[in-house]
């Protein structure tokens, strides 16, 4: 105990913060006797500085009542969102933002049954999630994203629409469903 009082005694630190924010702090330590010793640190970040970005707070707003935090944090990656420490989303860090900026919400996705994703809407039809894609492409069946890499809406009624019917009949009778992918002008031919 006395060493420490003694040492104590000994130290005087003096921390020296330059006028350009360089995000570092420099300390100089003045022993007794008359030797320096110098340091550098980063400066600690300010709570304001770690604030998640009104842009993702605005993200989890729109897809908060409809999507569950994993469905969330999903969008929020890959869109390239990150949060106020400079981390990768998940649904823990999403419901945190979510009491944090009060905004009402599900931890998992309550399942619509009117409004189906593009999984949800291969099983209603029977078929694989490429002829929804397809059926999306070539303009037959309208989708609905509230943003870009959130899920895929889509309607039961346009699923159960006579045009999507029609094709889906064409498919469970000859394994084909006659629909071609969309040209692009641009795209050059294989075969001339």
């Amino acid at each position: 105990m006395e060493l420490k009082k003694r040492i104590l005694r000994a130290v005087v630190a003096e921390v020296i913060v330059t006028k350009e924010d360089t995000g570092l702090l420099r300390f100089v330590i003045h022993w007794q006797g008359g030797c320096h010793t110098e340091f550098t640190m980063a400066r600690p970040r300010s709570g304001r500085e770690q604030q998640t970005a009104l842009e993702a707070v605005e993200v989890i707003r729109q897809l908060a009542g409809r999507y569950g935090d994993d469905a969330i944090a999903l969008v929020l990656n890959k869109l390239g969102r990150r949060t106020g420490k400079d981390r990768r989303w998940n649904a823990q860090r999403v419901r945190t933002a979510r009491s944090t900026y009060a905004i009402p919400g599900h931890y998992r996705t309550v399942p619509d049954p009117e409004i189906l994703t593009l999984t949800r809407a291969a099983q209603h039809c029977g078929v694989s999630q490429g002829t929804i894609m397809r059926l999306v492409t070539t303009g037959i069946l309208p989708k609905h994203q509230i943003l870009p890499w959130a899920p895929w809406e889509i309607r039961r009624a346009d699923l159960d629409s006579p045009q999507v019917q029609q094709v889906l009949a064409r498919l469970r009778e000859t394994g084909r469903s006659g629909l071609h992918g969309v040209l692009s002008t641009n795209q050059q031919t294989l075969f001339e």
